[in-house]
Formats: structure tokens, sequence, C-alpha cells
């Protein structure tokens, strides 16, 4: 558990700073300095290509409607997960979106945000966070990018409690498989172009940006037009 809660570590001005994302609790730096150089060549070598590829030869209404399916097969997760943290209202939407978008299209269109079913994600991670659960050490993961001691916990909470994840062998479908991670790399690919491009010190820029992304689904209090790109594959 001390993991998780770090209170003990910091004064309140800092949990308060943790809380508002403008500190980071990173005390493996120079290791995440290592992997996140290692992902950033794997990036380069294996995956941009493959996003580059994606991109150029799939049409836009293509790219969009196969980034749709598979943020669809999601919402299920979602309902449960919303439904974990006490969110009932979020819950319902998710499955009431599931139903539409399948039933009208397979959910390669997003019909249900014209009925005012408003799209909200949410995984794991954020449903210990919510829970009291503190971000514990900031880390990179190989080829997963930036996550935190919670997050990580979360990703394996987030194959537990995702109903895809035990009932859909077909690999086509399951989003655990390469085919989404790469996907959802593709939709995040001009904002981390810009990171890269802009930023004086390309992992402090993530880091802090990864937190305040983490920080502010927790707090409800969603930094919409910060350049946060799911980096890497999920």
């Amino acid at each position: 558990m001390l993991i998780f809660n770090i209170s003990f570590l910091h004064s309140q001005d800092t949990l308060d700073k943790i809380d508002n994302g403008s500190y980071v609790y990173d005390p493996l730096e120079p290791l995440n300095r290592s992997v996140l150089k290692f992902n950033m060549i794997i990036d380069k070598v294996a995956i941009q290509p493959l996003v580059t590829s994606y991109k150029t030869i799939t049409p836009d209404l293509v790219e969009d409607g196969v980034s749709n399916f598979f943020i669809n097969l999601r919402e299920p997760f979602y309902a449960i997960s919303f439904l974990m943290q006490g969110d009932l209202k979020k819950s319902i939407t998710s499955l009431a979106r599931f139903s539409t978008n399948t039933l009208t299209s397979l959910g390669t269109y997003d019909l249900a945000s014209r009925f005012d079913l408003k799209k909200s994600t949410t995984d794991f991670g954020v449903t210990l966070g919510k829970s009291g659960f503190g971000s514990g050490p900031y880390l990179i993961l190989p080829l997963l990018g930036p996550s935190n001691a919670r997050d990580a916990i979360g990703r394996i909470g987030d194959f537990y409690i995702d109903p895809l994840s035990s009932i859909a062998n077909d690999e086509i479908i399951n989003t655990n498989n390469f085919s989404y991670p790469l996907i959802m790399r593709s939709n995040y690919d001009d904002e981390l172009k810009d990171l890269k491009l802009n930023s004086q010190d390309l992992y402090n820029s993530i880091k802090l940006l990864y937190h305040q992304r983490r920080m502010g689904s927790i707090n409800k209090d969603y930094l919409k037009d910060l350049p946060v790109p799911n980096i890497y594959i999920e």
C-alpha cells in the first residue's frame, strides 16, 4: 500500500501541487529517461512507419470508422468503471452509447453523440485515484509509455474488468491485441509530433502533461486542450 500512499513523504503543500498537476513525484528519473530513449527509438524505427503507412493508405472516412469501432468496444468497460466510481449517469450513458452505435453501424459511426449521449472515457487507474489512492512514483514503461505506480496497477485491473477480455476470443475484436493500440497511437500522431518539435525537454513535457491529464480526470477537471497523447502503444 505504501507504493500508493505517499503522503508521509511530502508536505501538504506538495500534495496539493500533486493534486492540481503542477508537481510530479519522480524518484526514478534517471531510469525513466533511459526507458523513454528506448521507447523513442522503437517508436521511430517500428511504430511510426506503421502509423504513417496506415494513415497514408487509409481514407479519412475509413480511418474514422475503424477508430470509432474500437472505441465503441470499450464502452462496456467504461460503463463498469463508471459504476465502480459511483457515477451511475455516465455508466448508463456508456451502455446507451454502446447499444446505439453497435445496432446502427456496428460502432463505426458515433450516432449516439447526435442524441446527446456524450462520450466519456475512464479506466481503473482513475477509479483507484477517485478512491483515494495516490499516484506513487512516475514511471515510463517499456513500449507502453508514461504511467505511474497506481496506473500501472490499474492496467492490470483494466484487463480483468473489461468484459471483452474474457469473452472475445477473436483477435480482431479483442481491444487488448495489437490492432487497437496501434490505431489509438495513430489518433495522437500529430500531437506527439508537435510535442517533439516544441519541447525543450521532451521527458519533462511528457511527464507534466501526462500527470495533469490524469489528475484532471480524477479531479473531474478535464484539461481538454492539453496535447497529451497516449504515447507509444497502450
